[in-house]
C-alpha cells in the first residue's frame, strides 16, 4: 500500500522528536521542559500569593516600627493584631544602656494524677533546652534562638512589677509564655494530666568591664529570681 511521506499507518503525520501529540485537547509538556498552561497558571498564582504575603508582611512591620502616622493610627488595631506575638520587635541591642544580663526561664506543673491527687513537677528550664538545640549548631532554628527569649521579653514589658498583666497586651503575652510552657512539658507527666503551670525568671547580672568606667553597685551584681502565681491549662494550650 503506498504511503505519504510523514503520515504513518494510522493517517496522522508523525510527531517531530521535540513535539508530542495532543491527548484530550491539550499540548503536554515535551521531552524540553515545557509547562503546560494549566501548570503555568498555577505557578503564576503561587507566585502572585506569595509576593502579596511578604508585601503585605513587610508594609505591616513598617507601619509598627515606624514613627505614628497617619496610616499607623488609623489601623492599630490591625498592625497590632497582626504583630503581637510572634512578630513583637525591640531596639534592646542598640539601646543607650542594652541588657547587661542573662535572663533564664524555668517551668513547672502541676499533675492530676490517676488516684484524683494533685502532684507537682520539679523545675524543667526552657532556656536550657534552647541552648542544648543551639551549642554545636551551624544553622540553629529560628525558635531556639528567639521564640522563648522574644516571648519573656514580651511578658516582662507588659505587666507590673506584681505581675499583673497591664491591659488586653499584658493577657496575650501570658497565654503566649503560658502555650510555650505547656507544649514543652507536654500533656502528661508523672503518669497524670498537666492542669497548671507556673514559671520562673532569674535575672544573671553581667559585671560591666574593668575599662568601662562603670561603678558596681551590690543590687546590680545580684542574682534575682521572679517566680509567677499557677495559670491553669486546658487542651487547648497542647495544640
Amino acid at each position: 500500500m503506498e504511503q505519504r511521506k510523514g503520515v504513518g499507518e494510522t493517517g496522522l503525520r508523525d510527531a517531530a522528536p521535540h513535539e508530542r501529540p495532543y491527548a484530550g485537547g491539550v499540548l503536554a509538556p515535551g521531552p524540553n521542559g515545557s509547562w503546560s498552561i494549566p501548570s503555568r497558571l498555577v505557578l503564576a498564582g503561587v507566585l502572585v500569593v506569595a509576593t502579596t504575603a511578604v508585601a503585605v508582611h513587610l508594609l505591616l512591620l513598617f507601619l509598627y516600627l515606624a514613627p505614628a502616622n497617619a496610616v499607623s493610627r488609623n489601623h492599630t488595631a490591625l498592625v497590632n493584631g497582626y504583630v503581637y506575638p510572634e512578630f513583637d520587635q525591640n531596639w534592646k541591642l542598640f539601646a543607650p544602656n542594652p541588657l547587661q544580663g542573662n535572663i533564664t526561664v524555668d517551668a513547672r506543673a502541676q499533675v492530676r494524677l490517676p488516684d484524683g491527687s494533685v502532684g507537682t513537677t520539679g523545675w524543667t528550664s526552657l532556656t536550657g533546652q534552647d541552648l542544648a538545640e543551639i551549642r554545636d549548631n551551624p544553622a540553629p532554628s529560628h525558635a531556639h534562638q528567639n521564640l522563648l527569649r522574644q516571648a519573656w521579653d514580651f511578658f516582662t514589658r507588659t505587666h507590673d512589677a506584681k505581675g499583673a498583666p497591664l491591659g488586653l497586651r499584658g493577657e496575650l503575652a501570658q497565654d503566649y509564655v503560658r502555650r510555650i510552657a505547656a507544649q514543652r512539658l507536654g500533656p502528661q507527666q508523672l503518669d497524670g494530666q498537666i492542669v497548671a503551670v507556673q514559671l520562673r525568671s532569674t535575672y544573671h547580672p553581667i559585671a560591666p568591664p574593668a575599662w568601662s568606667g562603670e561603678s558596681e553597685e551590690s543590687d546590680d551584681t545580684r542574682t534575682t529570681t521572679e517566680t509567677q502565681a499557677w495559670w491553669p491549662v486546658t487542651e487547648e494550650d497542647f495544640r
